[in-house]
This record gives structure tokens, C-alpha cells and sequence, in this order.
């Protein structure tokens, strides 16, 4: 009998990944930080035994670097490097609350310059996004390193034989004390370099360097001792300048080259997208490391017909159970706080200044997004109850949608995969107005719209108007997204798909100084920004009818999920069961404190179900935990909402 493992209500705001059905390809924008319990020397010679042990990714020029944030350039020189980075190689380890980075480098020409361009900087920029503080996004958090003479740098980086300079926010070649809290710049955090060659000097042909950092993962928000670890955003680029100082008797002419390549961002800017790097006590340096799984699984429509895309989302796949879901609410913390893995701290809000000023947040109300996939297309529905549904001319000021999906037949300048705008607004006449890569324009990427088609509705009661006048009902939007037209082939390719998505709220009110304009966004606000979430579509992942349940024996003690979620005040929690034995549920507070435990006795093999009501609960967002009776444990995370 063929498999039919269903996954109920795999939502996007329950903030744990679960693992696709399907088999997906390793995940090119995450790597494991194993934890080691011995002492590391700073010295940049990576003497001790648990580097060999370490996760390696590589990071070349002319190559792919892991999508879908990573490039390479030679910043518009040009000339061919004839050395370039080639495989440089990059370790992590986790010792207390440090985090240390190993990068070699084979090179024939190590040491770096400054200004007028092309920048002639050799060395490493790299960027951890600091969730020590209360921004969301979380802002950066610049780790910069390297041979660079510019006057605001160090001009001594440029002697021969010199070390690199330690710049950045928390850093510069004063390293004495962050002037934020008067801490040892060293203690934020600091590195080693051992170098095989003479710097800044071409007289003889180096063979590469080594670089040691040592990250103080406190300073910057993270917490790699507890007991479900973290995952710490990061992105790193490696500068190459190579014969800068052997032009004057070079016999090959045009020898002086740069080039740089990264891995999912290029500086340190919150651009590109972020390395994930998890670390977690229980993963050392013995034994394999957890595979990591997709942000969120996209579930297929199964027997599902396509819905026809008028916006009024009446077909049954959009009530169906296991439809993926997605919250937005501007001002709501609870909601993006449940989002999975680094969501959290990559996804925002934004209230622009309308004629003059910010106006005080009438109408922050919930948009729901669902999704699935049926065939070599993706759908999304949009159920919007806005009380206040307008059209204006401003940008700040309109009603719609940004969804943003990386291409994967498209690269721009620096071999980055670009991410379409797939932007729609309700205009003045309340129907789909197609923007940016939308648009009805030459020019636009799909101005023809045969890549997508979109459809509004407005619910019954709903006028649009430029002031406000009367309250409405919101609307509802339906989209179809050819998946073929952004470089998938047939049967969507590897199943991958990097997204973002982006609401746009305007607010008019009679009295011009109470209107307002909002943006709330899962992920990325824009498609250059820094996160794209890891989706997969999953085709073992089936929308089901009510009643519908799974006839083959399970083969492992599996959490699906619970519905609804949000909830108020029951959920239903699922899970399948390998063999019949005990099952014990526990509730916790975001705090980790222990808040309801329940027996749920005996459980039979297969699909089963508890209901779990949380009246005597405060509204939050809460952790469960089943075990069973061969103490196998799952986890999952749900948010009451009263």
C-alpha cells in the first residue's frame, strides 16, 4: 500500500521545524556547530585535535557558494584573478559560551591596501546579528578583519609582515574598550593569524593563512549551553587582493587582481540572507550531527482540485486540514515570536511617517496566508479582515501583498540568486493591482502575466475609498504562481523554495493627521534583505478532507502538529505512534517552567489525537513535549491567543 503520511496544520507560526516526509536536499545555508568541552588556543595554527572534527563549508570564486544568499565578484576589476579563493575552508566549534571560527586560505599574495578602488582589502568581513537587542530585526553585528590602510582603518596593516587589523563596531585597531559599555573590545571578541609567507611583499610567492576567531556568543544575544541550544545567524566574505606590490617590475602586465566570495552575505549589512549555525550541548564531537530540516513544509493538494483563482477562497482545499498557514498582525510579538527557528529575528514591522507624522494604530488587525502546492504551481490565499480597505497613491498608504520567491534560473551582478517582487495592491477600483515584477509595464518580469495570476475579492460590505469614510469588511486574494517561470522544472524541480512575504496596511481616516500606513513581514521586507525562508514542498505532505486518516502503521513516534493554532481555549494535538505504549504530555511557559502535565494513557499504533484546553492558561505561547513508553521524546510549540 502506497504511504500516505499526512501532516495536519503544519503552520508556519508554530516555531519548531519539523521534518519533511520527502527527501530534501541538504540544507546549503546551515551548519552545525559542534560543542567541545576542551580548551582552544587563540593562536590561529588550529593545533587542536576537535578542528579535524568539525563541520567544513568552502567558499571559492567562481563557484556556488550555498543558495540562496551566497556570490562572488571582483568588485568591477577587469582582470582574471589567477589566484583566486579557491576552497578556502571554514570550521565551527563551540567551547562555553564561545564561538570559534577557523578559516585557511591558500594564497600566493597575502596582504592588503586601502583606497582609491578597486578596494585592495584582504582578510574576512563577516557578520553575526546581534539578538541582544530588542529591534526586529535584530540588528548587525559587523566582525571585520583584515589587512586594510585606510586612514579610519590601519595604516600598518600594509607594512611588511604586518597582522591584520580588527575593525568594526565593537572592534578597530583601538581595541581597548567598546565605548557602548566600557567592555575589553577582546572580550566582545578577538583573533589569531598564522601566516605561511611574508605580507605585503610579492618578492617571495606565499603558500596561504590561517585565521582563529574567538566570539563572545553572550555579547551578542545567543545562548549555546541550554538544554535546546540556538541557532546563530552569521554570514562570512573572504577579500582577496593579489600582486598589489609587484606592478612596478611585473613582466605579465595587468597582474594586479581582487576578488571576493561569501557565504549568504556579503558584508556587513543585512542584506543577502544569513548562515544558520546550530549549536546544541548534546551535539560534540563524537557521532554524526542532526540533519537539518526545512523552516516549513509546503503540503500538496493531493485529491484536492486547483481552485479557480477569482479571490473568494470557496473551493474546499482552502478549509482543507493540512494546509499550511501563516499569521501576520502589526504590533502582535506573540504571533512572530512563534514563527520557526531564526523567523523570529529576521521578521518586522515598519510605520512610516504619513503627511508629516505616525498616527496612532486603529485597525492592527490579523491576516491569515495559506498555501500549498498542486502540480508545477504555487497558490496562496489571502483572508484579509480589514475594517479600513482604501487604495492611495502613496506606497505608504496602500492595501496588498509583497511575496517574494527566489528565482532559480537568475543571477544577478555578483552570481546571487535573485528573488522576484510579487507585489499586488488594491486599486481604485478594488481589483488586483499588479507592481513591481508584477507590473503591466515593459520591462517588468511578468508584465504579461503568465507567471502569475492574482484575483481580489472584496467581502461583502467592503468599499474602497481614498478617506476612510465607512468601516468595511476586508477582502480575500487568491494567487497561482508558475513555478516553471522561476527556473523549476518539471514536478518543482528539487522541492525547494526560498520565500518571503511582506503586508501593506493603510489607514485613512477623515481627519488627515489620524491616517497612517504599516508594513509586517515574515522573513524579508524586500528582496534584497537578510532571510529567506528554507520551504520545502513536501509531496508526502497531503491536504485531507475532514475525517480522512492515515492507514499505515507509522514507522516512528512523530509529532504532526495541533489545530488550530492559534487556539482558544483547545487544540487538538496529533502524533503517530510506531507501537502501542504510554504517552505523557507536558506543558511549558516560554520561561521553560513547568505548567500542566497529563497522563494520556495507552495509545494505539497509528494517527492519534489528544485535546488539549488551555482556560486556565494565560495568553502566550507555550512549549509541549510528548514521551512514550520507550522514553522517545517530540516537541512542539502553540500560542494561545484569549
Amino acid at each position: 500500500m502506497k504511504k500516505n503520511l499526512v501532516v495536519f496544520v503544519l503552520c508556519l507560526i508554530v516555531g519548531s521545524s519539523f521534518l519533511a516526509y520527502g527527501q530534501m536536499i541538504k540544507r546549503t545555508d546551515a551548519i552545525w556547530a559542534r560543542t567541545t568541552s576542551t580548551p582552544i588556543t587563540l593562536d590561529g595554527k588550529l593545533n587542536e585535535t576537535d578542528w579535524a572534527k568539525a563541520e567544513s563549508l568552502y567558499i571559492s570564486y567562481g563557484k556556488d557558494n550555498g543558495i540562496p544568499g551566497s556570490g562572488f565578484t571582483t568588485d568591477g576589476w577587469g582582470v582574471v584573478p589567477t589566484d583566486p579563493l579557491n576552497n578556502a575552508v571554514v570550521k565551527f566549534l563551540v567551547n562555553g559560551d564561545s564561538l570559534y571560527v577557523a578559516i585557511s586560505v591558500k594564497d600566493s599574495s597575502i596582504g592588503g591596501g586601502g583606497w582609491p578602488g578597486p578596494a585592495k582589502w584582504e582578510g574576512v568581513l563577516s557578520n553575526m546579528r546581534n539578538k541582544s537587542k530588542v529591534d526586529r530585526p535584530v540588528p548587525n553585528g559587523e566582525i571585520y578583519y583584515a589587512w586594510n590602510t585606510e586612514g579610519w582603518a590601519d595604516p600598518a596593516t600594509g607594512n611588511v609582515g604586518a597582522m591584520p587589523g580588527y575593525f568594526g563596531p565593537v572592534s578597530g585597531y583601538n581595541r581597548w574598550k567598546d565605548s557602548s559599555d566600557g567592555r575589553l573590545k577582546a572580550q566582545i571578541w578577538d583573533a589569531q593569524t598564522f601566516v605561511d609567507g611574508l605580507t605585503n611583499a610579492d618578492s617571495i610567492i606565499d603558500k596561504g593563512y590561517t585565521m582563529e576567531f574567538k566570539i563572545n556568543l553572550k555579547y551578542y544575544g545567543y545562548d549555546p549551553k541550554g538544554v535546546n541550544g540556538d541557532i546563530i545567524m552569521y554570514s562570512i566574505a573572504i577579500y582577496d587582493c593579489d600582486w598589489q606590490w609587484y606592478r612596478g617590475a611585473d613582466t605579465l602586465k595587468n597582474r594586479f587582481a581582487i576578488n571576493k566570495a561569501w557565504t549568504q552575505g556579503p558584508w556587513g549589512g543585512n542584506d543577502g540572507n544569513h548562515l544558520r549555525i546550530f549549536v546544541k550541548p548534546s551535539v560534540t564531537t563524537t557521532g554524526a550531527v542532526p540533519t537539518v530540516n526545512a523552516d516549513l513544509t509546503i503540503p500538496d493538494a493531493g485529491t484536492f482540485a486547483a481552485p479557480t483563482i477569482d479571490g473568494k477562497l470557496d473551493e474546499a482545499v482552502w478549509n482543507g486540514k493540512g494546509i499550511g498557514k501563516l499569521l501576520l498582525r502589526y504590533g502582535n510579538d506573540a504571533i512572530r515570536n512563534a514563527y520557526p527557528n531564526t523567523a523570529p529575528f529576521r521578521s518586522g514591522q515598519f510605520q512610516p511617517d504619513v503627511n508629516g507624522g505616525k498616527a496612532a494604530i486603529f485597525d492592527a488587525d490579523t491576516a491569515i496566508v495559506k498555501y500549498f502546492v498542486k502540480g508545477d504551481s504555487l497558490y496562496l490565499g489571502f483572508d484579509v479582515k480589514d475594517k479600513y480597505v482604501q487604495y492611495s497613491s502613496n506606497f505608504d498608504r496602500q492595501d496588498g501583498f509583497r511575496v517574494m520567491i527566489t528565482a532559480r534560473d537568475k543571477r544577478n551582478g555578483d552570481s546571487v540568486l535573485v528573488a522576484r517582487n510579487i507585489t499586488f495592491i488594491i486599486d481604485s477600483t478594488g481589483g488586483d493591482g499588479r507592481r513591481e515584477d508584477l507590473a503591466k509595464v515593459s520591462g517588468a518580469w511578468d508584465s504579461s502575466g503568465q507567471a502569475v495570476t492574482v484575483k481580489i475579492a472584496l467581502n461583502t460590505g467592503t468599499t474602497v475609498d481614498t478617506v476612510g469614510a465607512t468601516a468595511d469588511k476586508g477582502y480575500t486574494a487568491e494567487m497561482k504562481i508558475n513555478l516553471r517561470k522561476l527556473g523549476y522544472s518539471a514536478g518543482h524541480g528539487d522541492g525547494v523554495l526560498f520565500f518571503g512575504l511582506c503586508r501593506f496596511d493603510g489607514d485613512s481616516d477623515p481627519n488627515p493627521t489620524n491616517s497612517y500606513g504599516t508594513r509586517v513581514w515574515f522573513m524579508r521586507e524586500q528582496p534584497g534583505a537578510d532571510g529567506a525562508a528554507w520551504m520545502y514542498m513536501d509531496p508526502a505532505s497531503l491536504i485531507t478532507s475532514a475525517g480522512q486518516e492515515n492507514t499505515v502503521v507509522p514507522e516512528e513516534f512523530k509529532l504532526l502538529g495541533n489545530y488550530p493554532n492559534p487556539f482558544n481555549p483547545s487544540t487538538t494535538i496529533k502524533f503517530t505512534m510506531p507501537i502501542k505504549g504510554d504517552v505523557i504530555l507536558q506543558v511549558f511557559d516560554v520561561l521553560g517552567r513547568l505548567v500542566t502535565t497529563q497522563n494520556l494513557g495507552t495509545r494505539e499504533t497509528g494517527v492519534q489525537e489528544v485535546t488539549f484546553n488551555a482556560s486556565h492558561l494565560a495568553s502566550g505561547v507555550y512549549n509541549y513535549r510528548l514521551q512514550n513508553s520507550a522514553k522517545q521524546v517530540v516537541i512542539g510549540r502553540m500560542m494561545l491567543l484569549k
